[in-house]
Formats: C-alpha cells, structure tokens, sequence
C-alpha cells in the first residue's frame, strides 16, 4: 500500500487533498484509482507515531477526496535515537546517504564541512524531497530533521554540548569495531573520502569522543555511515 506524508488534519471524516503535485502523483503517475487504499502519515505532535489508512472515493485535477478507514500505530521506530554528522561529499552520495540513512532509522542529519570535504555546501530543498521520499517507501513514522551545513568545529562542540555518547569513526587495524550500543541517544561521526585529518582526529578526543573502527578495510564514505548507523540502532 503506497505510504504518502502529508500536513494536514487526518483525523477527518472526509480529507480533502489539494496538493497539486501529491494528486498528480496519486493520479498520473501510481494510477491509484477510486476504492483503492493509501496511508497517509504526519509527524505533527497529535498524529505522530501512527499510520492512517484512507480509501480513495473521488480525483480530478488538483483535488482528491478520501474515507478514514483504520488508524494503527506505527512501531517500526528504533528505541535509540541517532544523531549523524555526515561529512560532506559528492552530491549523489551524499543524497544516497540521506536515502539509507533514513530507512535505517537515523533521526537526525547533520552535514557537516571537514577539512578534506569534496563539496561546501548542500541543496537543502532537494535534500528534504529525498528524506521525505525515503521516509514514505521505508515505513518511517517520522522524517528525519535535517540541519544546515556546519562546520567540523561547530559539530564537535553540538555534540559534545548535546550531553550523548559521541562515536567518531575512523580506520584501524585495532579491534574497536563498532557495536550496538546501550546508549538510547548516540551522535555518530563519518568522514570524507580522504579521510580525517589528524588535527580533527586530534579535536575528536579532546571532546571526549570515542574513536572507533568499521573494520580493517577502508570503506567509502557513504558506505561506512550506512554500516554504522545500522549496527548502533538495530545491532
């Protein structure tokens, strides 16, 4: 059943749709047609945390009127909470790891410019399109906060002024691999495709952080904060 988030009122006995782009796409593009069913989701306070089913009874162009039928609650959320401070890098890897990260679990996205970072900066509106998008295909009951671009300074000190356990990955030929953590929030450091500088290394311990290793290979970027983010929610 195809997942949609919308900002509107749901606990409606009739909903009213009139979200150009939202109708086009249920009409045009998925071809959902008249007694089908979809759910919608909401991460506003009052629907957060449950998934509500509708049943397409009428669409046209720009309008689409839908029945309640069953409201569940949604439980596929992690205990944790993860916060990740992804270095930036190439624009589609980048938006690859907004992708994974979500259907993983993580709750929270901060990009962050290192010192060997490829890119500077981000498309933060098409950035949101891709969280909002994964967040539906996976069955997420929220979408995951995504901050604006910092830099490495600022997020050692956010994490570490956040209170949490910090994880800052790095290689090693060391046996400190991660594992699933106890911790119910975690922040989570990957870096760019060249790697730490000792420097940032260096500022990582100062705060406190905990380094660890992915394992003796050398992973990509994205790859590596994929792995990691799913062994400290799930493993």
């Amino acid at each position: 059943m195809h997942r949609f988030y919308l900002q509107q009122e749901l606990n409606k006995e009739i909903l009213i749709v009139k979200d150009r782009s939202l109708v086009h796409q249920i009409k045009d593009v998925l071809k959902i047609r008249k007694g089908e069913q979809v759910v919608f989701f909401s991460d506003a306070p009052e629907y957060l945390g449950f998934d509500f089913t509708f049943e397409l009874k009428n669409i046209e162009a720009g309008s689409a009127a839908f029945m309640p039928r069953e409201k569940l609650e949604n439980r596929r959320e992690s205990s944790k909470k993860l916060v990740l401070y992804q270095s930036l890098i190439k624009k589609d890897k980048f938006e690859w790891v907004l992708e994974k990260a979500t259907e993983v679990g993580v709750a929270e996205i901060v990009p962050m410019i290192s010192a060997r970072s490829e890119k500077k900066s981000i498309n933060i509106p098409r950035c949101q399109i891709t969280l909002k998008e994964a967040a539906e295909q996976s069955g997420r009951a929220i979408i995951p906060k995504l901050q604006n671009e910092i830099s490495f300074e600022k997020a050692i000190l956010m994490a570490q002024n956040s209170g949490h356990k910090t994880y800052f990955a790095d290689v090693s030929e060391k046996e400190n691999m991660v594992r699933g953590a106890g911790d119910k929030h975690t922040n989570l450091f990957i870096g760019p495709e060249g790697g730490w500088e000792e420097r940032e290394i260096f500022s990582a311990q100062r705060a406190n952080s905990e380094i660890i290793s992915l394992g003796r290979l050398t992973l990509r970027s994205e790859t590596a904060a994929v792995i990691a983010s799913y062994t400290l929610l799930w493993g």
